[in-house]
């Protein structure tokens, strides 16, 4: 029996977005006076940022009631504005960084190259999570926005194609070629909108 469900979405994807600027001060008071507490409270938020990825990965490519969830639910965020869980997704797979915090005391040298590769690990996760999510049949309506006039397919549309153009405009840079090109954000983007452009529900040219 399936007990994790799309009812947690809401509850799960804020944690993207501590990771994501503009970040609260990190204070842990305890990281001199007590190092041992610091290093369980910066291991709790790690754990529970790896295990959300984890389920909505798996969950994004077994269940069809998660991806409609995803594409459409919006986060119990403490940001001024709503958010939706899909954006939050693309907003951490965008900007989502390393806590200041690893660098100090807390960890080693080896944990903190660990917990980095796992983070990395965990936008690889989301972006199978999204392209899934645009491969839904049934999530065409909630992710194209016709009726857009300025913002042709919606914003989330829109950042797609940006992180394509921003992509190709790093290659072609003649200064640094290729300096702050972002693979895995153009495979998101070019994968997502070629699962709608199959559909036909994206004019060619704002992938071309």
């Amino acid at each position: 029996m399936q007990i994790i469900n799309s009812a947690v979405l809401p509850w799960i994807t804020p944690s993207l977005l501590k990771y994501c600027p503009p970040q609260a001060a990190e204070i842990y008071q305890s990281a001199d006076s007590d190092p041992d507490l610091a290093w369980a409270l910066v291991q709790a938020d790690y754990d529970f940022l790896e295990e959300s990825c984890t389920l909505i990965e798996s969950l994004a490519l077994d269940v069809e009631d998660f991806r409609l969830e995803l594409a459409s639910a919006t986060c119990h965020s403490e940001k001024v504005r709503p958010i939706s869980c899909l954006q939050a997704l693309l907003e951490f797979i965008e900007l989502g960084s390393y806590p200041p915090i690893w660098k100090g005391s807390v960890y080693e040298e080896s944990e903190r190259r660990s917990k980095e590769k796992g983070f990395d690990i965990c936008k690889a996760a989301l972006i199978k999570a999204v392209v899934e999510v645009f491969g839904e049949e049934k999530n065409e309506e909630a992710l194209w926005k016709g009726d857009k006039h300025d913002q042709p397919g919606g914003e989330l549309v829109a950042k797609m194609v940006q992180w394509v153009k921003d992509y190709a405009e790093a290659l072609d840079s003649k200064s640094t070629p290729g300096k702050g090109a972002r693979d895995d954000m153009s495979i998101c983007a070019s994968l997502s909108l070629g699962n709608l452009a199959r559909k036909g529900k994206i004019p060619i040219f704002l992938v071309q």
